[in-house]
């Protein structure tokens, strides 16, 4: 009974938060925001960074960059149109306008490994910063299936705040699925991070009033 009373408190905290959105004349995405307690996210220990795959999906197509050469390469250009050998992470490793648009249009990254160290080397200013190192990708494994989860999945930092944010979909999506978002989330944070350190959990829609959960 209480498992059941709190999915039915879940589900309303969703309709209330999409009820109380201003309509707006573009897709509000849906956020959740943790709030914790007695905890440094300075500290390398107690940092999160969360690669989470969404059951439902995150409400939005999202693409990736691939870093590969030879037989790889070939491969990952028909995935993605965002592939780069050698000679690209070269040719524009002293472009960082250039680079910082390929960073901002890309969700994610994957990477052979031996390609990591000149990556890091001439492209780290720019993704490290924004969370984006790239995935190792393992030996032999095909990238389409790996690809395709990453596409996915939403990346969830902790920084300097005591406020960990998630986007777990928009709008037009069924609460159903929102909810099931929400879950993984609150699911993989709960493996990283004590559940008796999270002071509040939020929801809001980008323009919208943030709804109290927990």
């Amino acid at each position: 009974m209480v498992e059941k009373e709190k999915k039915i408190n879940i589900e309303e905290k969703f309709k209330e938060m999409i009820e109380k959105s201003p309509k707006r004349n573009f897709v509000q995405s849906v956020d959740m925001a943790l709030k914790f307690k007695d905890i440094d996210f300075k500290k390398p220990e107690n940092k999160i960074n969360l690669m989470i795959a969404l059951p439902k999906g995150p409400g939005k197509e999202q693409t990736g960059g691939i870093f590969a050469e030879g037989d790889r390469l070939v491969e990952a250009k028909k995935i993605t149109d965002k592939v780069f050998g050698k000679n690209e992470i070269n040719s524009l490793k002293d472009s960082k306008r250039k680079l910082r648009k390929i960073a901002n249009d890309c969700a994610f990254f994957l990477s052979q490994q031996d390609l990591m160290g000149l990556i890091g080397k001439t492209w780290g200013t720019i993704l490290g910063p924004r969370g984006k190192i790239p995935q190792i990708l393992p030996p032999n494994a095909p990238i389409a299936p790996i690809f395709e989860r990453l596409k996915r999945s939403i990346l969830v930092v902790s920084k300097k705040s005591n406020v960990v944010y998630a986007k777990i979909g928009n709008e037009k999506m069924p609460a159903e699925d929102l909810i099931t978002n929400y879950n993984m989330v609150m699911e993989k944070i709960i493996e990283k991070a004590d559940k008796k350190k999270i002071a509040a959990i939020y929801l809001k829609t980008t323009m919208g009033k943030p709804v109290r959960i927990q």
